[in-house]
């Protein structure tokens, strides 16, 4: 099972406009510059998700996430999409530390003229300027820091924050900031400009807190497996319209595309057959074609009772007002190595 929780409270902060808010632009930004006479300037990004109501929600509607939670088996992901990063090096590592105060998110913008200073800025923390900041840019707890380091590759954040959720689950959530590590803020070197979409962006790519467990059954009961040559498999009870508040359960069938011929009393069609251990889901953005929910070996398994396949998705795991695509992929159904997918446009909106 895959949850996304959006990020409900977001902004960057700038060490060189240190009073300015920029709480509803559409791009964040994590940077370090270094001017010609070596003074640095930063920008730091601030996120906040409502952690309280997104984990009592999962262990209120779904009993195999608070087994998982409670056996440390749940994966946390925090992830932002970039866009038009600048002068980035090669090799850097940005960290998420957990904040110690509180903050407003503001209504400003960086091209606001004269600036917004109401909201949080580098200097101050609430809506009316007033409140400083304990340390300048953000009071952060010195512990409980999660990383991710960067090699000649993409700049989206992908990152494991599972240590900070213990400091947030223990009931400390005033956020988290986002920066290049300390010892990075800290050498003579420039590391350019990060940006990432924000939770005002008109796209897809709003930042996002990515919940992962293993909710799979398998009990194949007197089923038959799904072994000729060619199959399809489709979605038996897809209704195409979901509120953004429903848990659905999606039964999925596979048949033989070609059925032998038989003077039996009922057709071949009609035999539920059930897919192997190694069949996954995986839910795409029907305009763009990218993975909402991608494909994993431990969150996207497909289960199987005695009545057949099928799988769980909440709907608040994706934007309303949109087209999805579900697409399957199955391993080693007849032979060990074996791969296929399928994509029969399997189509569904999910609606305010």
């Amino acid at each position: 099972m895959i949850a996304n929780y959006y990020i409900s409270k977001d902004a960057s902060i700038y060490s060189k406009s240190q009073s300015m808010n920029a709480g509803i632009d559409e791009v964040l930004e994590i940077a370090k510059t270094v001017n010609a006479d070596a003074t640095k300037n930063y920008a730091r990004t601030l996120i906040y998700f409502d952690w309280a109501s997104a984990y009592n929600e999962l262990t209120g509607s779904f009993s195999t996430f608070k087994t998982q939670f409670d056996a440390d088996g749940v994966d946390y992901k925090l992830k932002l999409f970039s866009t038009k990063p600048e002068n980035i090096r090669y090799s850097y590592t940005i960290e998420a530390t957990v904040l110690q105060e509180s903050w407003e998110n503001g209504i400003g913008r960086t091209d606001h003229t004269p600036q917004t200073e109401e909201g949080v800025s580098w200097a101050f923390r609430d809506a009316s300027g007033s409140t400083n900041w304990s340390t300048l840019g953000g009071h952060i707890y010195s512990t409980q820091i999660s990383t991710q380091s960067f090699e000649f590759e993409d700049t989206d954040i992908n990152m494991d924050i599972s240590e900070s959720l213990v400091t947030i689950h223990a009931g400390i959530n005033n956020g988290m900031l986002l920066r290049f590590s300390s010892s990075l803020e800290d050498n003579s070197l420039d590391y350019g400009t990060l940006r990432f979409f924000s939770r005002d962006t008109n796209t897809i790519y709003a930042p996002k807190l990515q919940i992962g467990w293993d909710d799979s059954v398998y009990s194949t009961g007197s089923l038959s497996p799904a072994s000729s040559d060619e199959i399809l498999i489709y979605v038996k009870n897809n209704k195409y319209e979901y509120n953004e508040k429903e848990i659905v359960r999606f039964e999925i069938r596979a048949r033989d595309i070609y059925t032998t011929q038989t003077y039996a009393s009922s057709s071949a069609a009609l035999d539920v057959l059930y897919l192997p251990t190694g069949s996954f889901y995986s839910i795409k953005d029907a305009e763009t074609e990218e993975d909402i929910i991608s494909f994993n070996d431990n969150y996207t398994k497909i289960s199987c009772t005695s009545s057949g396949n099928f799988f769980n998705v909440s709907m608040k795991a994706l934007q309303p007002e949109r087209l999805y695509k579900i697409v399957f992929k199955v391993n080693n159904r007849n032979y060990d190595g074996q791969v296929e997918h399928f994509d029969a446009n399997h189509f569904f909106k999910v609606v305010r």
